[in-house]
């Protein structure tokens, strides 16, 4: 089942930004990541405050192992999927014209406290950065 294999990573987890290690910008000075489950849904909400002090907000929602979900073309990309790797890596995958320019690989740890989300960014033509924010569970 879906929801088993989500339930370990389902909850509130803070940002260690001294664990963390940033390739690409400087490191938020705070952040939080939720994720819920709506009927095997999976909701990811990310409010976060940079090193200047702004404040961000974002959210996506997407089925785990399920079918790519198209997105607006608007943005900076057009589809997004979402796949377990084993019982301890939940990865999304944000792709463009069928290339992935954005993952992420959520691993859990064995004891289930700390989610260390490794986000490789691909720029066409000129190179990859990968940021790695360490979370820990909130208690």
């Amino acid at each position: 089942m879906i929801e088993d294999k989500l339930g370990p990573f389902l909850g509130t987890w803070i940002l260690d930004a001294d664990e963390s290690e940033f390739e690409q910008g400087d490191p938020p000075k705070s952040a939080t990541l939720k994720i819920e489950d709506n009927f095997g849904m999976a909701i990811f909400t990310m409010n976060q405050v940079s090193a200047d002090g702004e404040v961000t907000n974002d959210s996506f929602e997407a089925v785990p192992d399920g079918p790519e979900v198209k997105l607006g073309k608007s943005g900076l990309v057009d589809a997004m999927r979402l796949v377990f790797q084993g019982d301890r890596n939940l990865i999304s995958e944000a792709r463009r014209g069928g290339l992935t320019i954005m993952k992420a690989d959520r691993e859990l740890s064995e004891d289930g406290r700390t989610l260390t989300v490794t986000q490789t960014v691909h720029l066409v033509d000129v190179a990859s950065f990968t940021n790695t924010s360490v979370y820990r569970r909130a208690q």
